[in-house]
């Protein structure tokens, strides 16, 4: 139940964050892809269900307050959390360099899928839009998800911790 409630918040939090904050402390008009973050970090730590449903929840938020289309990011997010929650048991949670590598990936290919959608309306120039666009924002949300990966695994072993504390309380 605690875990429900802090994930539910964390997804809150981001979707007021990443409509403010981040547009806040853009660089060049680039912001960091929080919701790629939070995403990745919790597929990795927690597993594919997790992964998916938060990936799911995040997109279908990201459709409705900053999409066009809706169904696209929930369905783009969902994989993204799916396909990375695949590896959750093959890293060591603590290393920072898979997670880090994994978001780079995450958000390197969710641009590429976005930028797929940017033919059907007539854009072509894609080394203009890899260069100014694309690399900055994966280049800004590596280098921000390392602190923010620091803050959900601390939050995941809290959540851990409760977890086992509270099971081990029953068994008496």
């Amino acid at each position: 139940m605690l875990r429900t409630i802090a994930i539910t918040l964390i997804i809150i939090l981001n979707v007021s964050l990443q409509s403010t904050f981040v547009q806040a402390i853009s660089i060049y008009n680039i912001v960091f892809n929080l919701f790629i973050i939070t995403i990745v970090s919790f597929a990795l730590l927690r597993g594919q269900k997790e992964g998916l449903i938060i990936g799911f929840a995040l997109g279908i938020l990201h459709d409705v307050f900053f999409g066009e289309f809706i169904g696209l990011y929930a369905l783009l997010y969902m994989y993204i959390g799916f396909i990375n929650g695949m590896f959750s048991k093959s890293f060591f949670k603590e290393s920072l360099f898979f997670p880090i590598i994994a978001i780079a990936l995450s958000d390197l290919g969710a641009n590429l899928i976005i930028y797929i959608t940017f033919l059907f309306r007539g854009r072509t120039q894609f080394f203009l839009y890899f260069i100014t666009t694309i690399l900055p924002e994966v280049s800004y949300t590596t280098l921000v998800s390392i602190g923010i990966y620091r803050f959900y695994l601390f939050i995941n072993n809290k959540l851990e911790y409760y977890d086992r504390w509270k099971g081990s309380r029953n068994k008496l």
